[in-house]
């Protein structure tokens, strides 16, 4: 024993092991030396610290343990862990009344599905709730996926994750032939769902842009295991030159090859006829809409109850007038890019507008819902987006 400022102070060398019992739960200290301030009730605690309680174990190199409020500090080097779940800071403090520890630093945390990275983090044990705060990421190894926000808040009995301001999802894949593709969503909001489904959810003013689409709506669903992306709330989808908008539209990958686009509800395809005639869209309407791909190419579309299709003609490269045909189903094959063979079965009409006809009057011909979005998002810059129209 011995005095330091005014206090009382008895020194613990070798192999120190404290613990402190309260009603219904033990808290154990270990350390190499500790230095307890008797008046107080503090403990300073110096090499290989180690404090557990109740399935939680947090380690140091040094730390504080004030007994009084049954608080722990740590100054450096701080790891917590429970169960499959590690967290490691630069500064930690432990209250064990509150069962909640905050850390400050460096914040990473790792559990058996993903990593996450924050400049802080508050932990409450009971919950099993996470809060971090500042330039916030989080990777998952299984899917390649990394969720960025300035906050976030992960429910882990519930397997739930919501990103609430300024999200952005980036997830990087090789398909086959070793073609690097990586997906980009940005929105108001994130929820991270790791339940059997395992989907992400993408709430208000959604952009998102691959290699092969880019999309914009008012709310996306991404199912990872089923390579299945659904777009709600004036969703539009790009695909090269082709633009399709519709009350719903899901976007089907397989083996992280662009598959499908399948659009319900006022469908609409639509793509420039000519760069030379900016006025001049091919379009194609029904109720409900389905494109096909191969190799990331577009090979046949399908419009299905109450379909229309209007199609510029070109002879040499001079403008020759436009057909304009309906039936309950049109099927249209594309090569290269260019549509080719034109289907139209049941309850067919069909005509044919001269070029005298619609010159300079292109827009009067536009079939109901027409819209032609100029801004696409972009990978390099997904942001404010605006309508353009031609």
């Amino acid at each position: 024993m011995r005095t330091i400022s005014d206090q009382e102070v008895r020194e613990l060398i070798g192999n120190v092991h404290l613990v402190q019992i309260e009603p219904g739960e033990i808290i154990r200290i270990w350390c190499d030396s500790a230095r307890q301030f008797v008046a107080t009730n503090k403990v300073e605690l110096f090499g290989h610290v180690r404090i557990t309680r109740d399935g939680v174990t947090v380690t140091a190199p040094e730390g504080v343990y004030f007994g009084d409020e049954r608080r722990a500090a740590f100054t450096k080097s701080v790891r917590l862990e429970k169960g499959a779940m590690t967290l490691t800071s630069a500064f930690g403090e432990y209250f064990a009344d509150e069962k909640k520890a905050i850390f400050v630093h460096d914040v990473t945390v790792v559990d058996s599905v993903s990593s996450t990275k924050s400049n802080a983090l508050t932990y409450f044990d009971t919950e099993e709730k996470s809060i971090a705060v500042g330039d916030v990421s989080v990777t998952s190894s299984e899917n390649n996926v990394t969720v960025y926000g300035d906050s976030l808040v992960h429910f882990a009995k519930r397997a739930y994750t919501i990103v609430p301001k300024n999200p952005r999802l980036v997830q990087i894949d090789t398909s086959e032939g070793g073609i690097i593709d990586t997906l980009v969503v940005m929105a108001d909001v994130m929820e991270a769902y790791r339940d059997t489904v395992h989907r992400f959810v993408a709430k208000g003013n959604v952009a998102m842009a691959r290699n092969d689409f880019v999309a914009r709506c008012g709310e996306a669903v991404y199912l990872m295991k089923r390579e299945r992306i659904g777009l709600r709330d004036q969703p539009v989808v790009w695909h090269r030159e082709n633009q399709v908008t519709g009350d719903s539209i899901a976007v089907t990958l397989f083996e992280k090859r662009l598959r499908s686009i399948y659009v319900k509800g006022r469908a609409m395809a639509v793509s420039r006829s000519d760069s030379l005639f900016r006025n001049r869209f091919d379009q194609l309407t029904g109720r409900e809409l389905t494109m096909y791909f191969a190799g990331n190419k577009l090979e046949r579309v399908e419009a299905e109850r109450n379909a229309v299709s209007l199609y510029y003609l070109f002879e040499d490269q001079t403008p020759n007038g436009m057909n304009r045909s309906s039936g309950d189903r049109i099927a249209i094959e594309f090569q290269e890019g260019k549509a080719g063979r034109i289907k139209v079965v049941g309850g067919v009409e069909g005509r044919f507008f001269p070029e005298p006809m619609i010159a300079k009057r292109e827009s009067h011909y536009n079939l109901d819902g027409f819209r032609w979005i100029e801004a696409r998002p972009k990978r390099s810059n997904l942001h404010v987006i605006r309508e353009a129209h031609d």
